[in-house]
């Protein structure tokens, strides 16, 4: 016994297989953590999505509470009527200069085209206040908005909300995911033909639709409504959604409006109907 004993030991000082992990079991383990590795990196990701995606809801939230506090006593109107008029700034411009909210959708980097207009995770500025950026836009059609000079074609007065207290505001957006700093939706505006098309593109007056069709959060964008709820909101489901009084939801580019999956662009065939 005590012979045999010895003989082991003396086998394990030498190198034998009871002192070290052999060639293979050592490929063995690698590729076992190679393959957890490939198995929860996809998991751990869309969880970091997730939480981003529930940080930004949260961002519009808070936008929610600032227009609520500047329609109170203003008759739903979106603005500090004495700031305002005594500024004559751009109504988002306004925001970002006054208000310490986060202006920034945690999935979207700081990083701008030379456009200046923003992307599915790119931010817009403003080419003449380049320190005005951010990454949410506005519905153009909000009470009292005014895109400003170089904006493009306004809409007409009839065509606007007039004030935030309404019926049914959850159908209504204020603002949304955006890569440009507002926009004017209509409901025969055609979806970009390429995926961010925006960043390269960045026109507003022809396509309102344009810039808040992004992928930014796997087939949705966030948004706030008129009753200051905050929910998402599918890429095509954008169309069916109130813009403004006269706004068609059962346009063509609806489900209810004939649109077949071959309508849509390649990039998009993929996103749920509406």
């Amino acid at each position: 016994m005590v012979e045999d004993r010895t003989s082991r030991a003396s086998h394990q000082r030498d190198g034998g297989p009871c002192g070290a992990f052999t060639l293979i079991e050592l490929l063995v383990v690698i590729s076992i953590i190679a393959l957890l590795m490939a198995v929860l990196l996809p998991t751990l990701q869309q969880a970091r999505k997730q939480t981003r995606a529930t940080v930004c809801r949260a961002d519009l939230r808070q936008w929610g509470l600032l227009f609520t506090t500047l329609a109170q006593g203003n008759e739903g109107r979106l603005r500090d009527r004495d700031v305002w008029d005594r500024c004559r700034t751009q109504q988002f411009a306004y925001y970002l200069d006054h208000f310490d909210y986060k202006e920034f959708c945690p999935m979207a980097t700081r990083t701008t085209s030379v456009t200046g207009a923003g992307g599915t995770f790119l931010a817009w500025y403003c080419p003449r206040h380049t320190h005005r950026a951010g990454s949410y836009g506005l519905n153009g059609y909000t009470p009292a908005f005014d895109g400003g000079e170089g904006f493009g074609q306004q809409p007409p007065q009839e065509r606007r909300w007039t004030s935030i207290y309404r019926q049914r505001g959850s159908d209504v957006p204020i603002m949304l995911d955006g890569a440009l700093w507002a926009g004017y939706p209509l409901s025969t505006d055609t979806p970009p033909k390429v995926e961010d098309e925006a960043a390269t593109n960045p026109t507003i007056g022809g396509n309102g639709m344009k810039g808040f069709c992004i992928n930014r959060h796997d087939g949705f964008v966030n948004a706030l409504f008129m009753d200051w709820s905050v929910r998402r909101v599918g890429i095509k489901e954008i169309w069916t959604l109130k813009w403004h009084p006269d706004f068609d939801r059962r346009g063509p580019w609806t489900r209810a409006g004939g649109v077949t999956a071959t309508d849509w662009p390649a990039w998009m065939r993929q996103f749920k109907d509406y």
